[in-house]
């Protein structure tokens, strides 16, 4: 019974109860961070120093349901409350078109999120210093 497979009602079959299947790692979190989580990407982990550098907390890829389905913004930063959607594959169009669904989703559930669009880590880091600046999150000093 245990190599008996079950045909599901749209024909494809599913695994023998029990079994543990291979998670795709494709894209795993991978890159260690100074605050010790890892995440997908480069552009992302510098953002994540970047941001553990200012002693600011941050929960990376936060589950949220909107709408019926299930997201996840890059960071969530908890003590301050607006989500960050670093975006950096800005020269795929469908990705870019991704990116406008989640904002109009986001500005229609009334969610105070920060996108930054960058090509690069320094401009990143300066967007995201900029908009933190501007969401009264980061003062002069820092």
């Amino acid at each position: 019974m245990s190599g008996r497979r079950f045909t599901r009602k749209d024909g494809r079959l599913t695994p023998p109860r029990g079994v543990k299947l291979e998670r795709n790692e494709k894209n795993a979190p991978r890159y260690e961070t100074r605050a010790g989580f890892k995440v997908r990407s480069r552009l992302e982990q510098r953002c994540a120093d970047w941001l553990h550098e200012q002693k600011i907390a941050v929960q990376y890829e936060p589950l949220i349901l909107l709408a019926g389905r299930q997201y996840r913004p890059d960071f969530y930063l908890p003590q301050h409350e607006p989500f960050i959607e670093i975006c950096g594959y800005r020269h795929m169009p469908f990705y870019t078109d991704r990116q406008e669904e989640k904002r109009r989703l986001y500005e229609r559930h009334h969610l105070n999120v920060i996108f930054i669009n960058a090509g690069g880590a320094a401009e990143a880091l300066k967007k995201l210093k900029a908009a933190l600046s501007d969401a009264g999150i980061l003062t002069s000093e820092d």
